[in-house]
C-alpha cells in the first residue's frame, strides 16, 4: 500500500528548542522552561455547546492539555495527571484554570468531547472548532500533527488502532483490528464486532502529535512545557504555584 500522509501543521523548529533541563539553577521552574510566547486570542467550542473566548482566561495561570477521544493510550492518562492537579490547585487557588485541546476536530465535535469529559469525570472545557480556527491555536503552541492512514495488512484498520497485526485477507475484525476467526483480541469474540458505529467506528487515518501539557502564566504567555512521559504532579503544583506568585 502507498503510504498518504496529511501533514497539517509540523514545526520546523520546537517551540520548546529554548528549554532548560530539569532543576537547573539557572530555571525556577521544575518542568522545562520555555522562552515566553504570546498565543494569541482565540474562539472555540467547547464540549458543552457554548463559545469559549481565550480572553476569559486572562488573569489567570492556565494549564493547557492536547488529547483526541480516539486516543488508546496516552490521552486518557493525561486528562487524570491533569484532573488530579486540578483537584489539588483548585481548592486552594481559584485563578487556576484548565482547558483540554483536541487535535482531532474532524472527529471530536463538542457532542463527542462531552462524552469524554463524562467518561473521564472532568470538569474543564474541552474545545474544538473548524480547522483553519485550530490552526493558529495550534501553531501557537507548537503542536506538531500528522494523518497517518497506513493499514498494512489491508483488514480496514489502520496501524495506529490495530492491535492484531498480519490479519488474514478477507477475515472479519473487531474495531481493534482482529481477527474474530483467528485472533484474539482484548474483548470476547460475542461482542467484538458489535461496537463498531457512532464514535466507535475508528475513522481511516491516525493522529501523531507532539504530546505535553504546557502552563501559561497570568499574561498568557507559555512559560513551562511537561512532557507526558514526564509528569510528577508534585513538581507541576509547585511550578503553578510558582507562576500565581509572580
Amino acid at each position: 500500500m502507498i503510504q498518504r500522509k496529511l501533514v497539517i501543521l509540523l514545526a520546523t523548529t520546537m517551540l520548546f528548542s529554548g528549554c532548560v533541563g530539569w532543576n537547573e539553577p539557572s530555571s525556577p521552574f521544575y518542568g522545562a522552561e520555555v522562552e515566553q510566547g504570546d498565543v494569541p486570542s482565540f474562539t472555540l467550542d467547547s464540549h458543552d455547546g457554548t463559545v469559549f473566548n481565550s480572553t476569559d482566561l486572562e488573569g489567570k495561570v492556565v494549564i493547557v492539555g492536547f488529547i483526541y477521544t480516539r486516543c488508546p493510550d496516552i490521552c486518557p492518562i493525561t486528562s487524570q495527571n491533569i484532573a488530579y492537579v486540578h483537584s489539588l490547585i483548585s481548592a486552594e487557588h481559584d485563578d487556576v484554570a484548565v482547558i483540554s485541546i483536541t487535535v482531532d476536530p474532524w472527529a471530536d465535535d463538542p457532542a463527542t468531547l462531552s462524552e469524554y469529559v463524562v467518561d473521564q469525570n472532568l470538569s474543564w472545557p474541552h474545545l474544538t472548532g473548524l480547522v483553519e480556527d485550530m490552526e493558529p491555536v495550534w501553531k501557537a503552541f507548537g503542536v506538531g500533527l500528522t494523518t497517518y492512514d497506513d493499514d498494512s495488512d489491508g483488514d480496514g484498520v489502520v496501524d495506529g488502532f490495530d492491535i492484531c497485526p498480519e490479519t488474514p485477507t478477507n477475515e472479519a475484525t473487531d474495531h481493534h483490528g482482529c481477527g474474530l476467526d483467528t485472533q484474539e483480541g482484548e474483548e470476547d469474540n460475542a461482542t467484538a464486532g458489535s461496537d463498531t458505529s457512532g464514535r466507535h467506528a475508528l475513522p481511516g487515518y491516525w493522529v501523531d502529535h507532539m504530546t505535553g501539557t504546557v502552563i501559561l502564566d497570568r499574561d498568557m504567555q507559555q512559560r513551562v512545557f511537561w512532557g507526558d512521559m514526564d509528569w510528577n504532579p508534585d513538581f507541576v503544583i509547585q511550578d503553578v504555584k510558582t507562576l500565581l506568585a509572580e
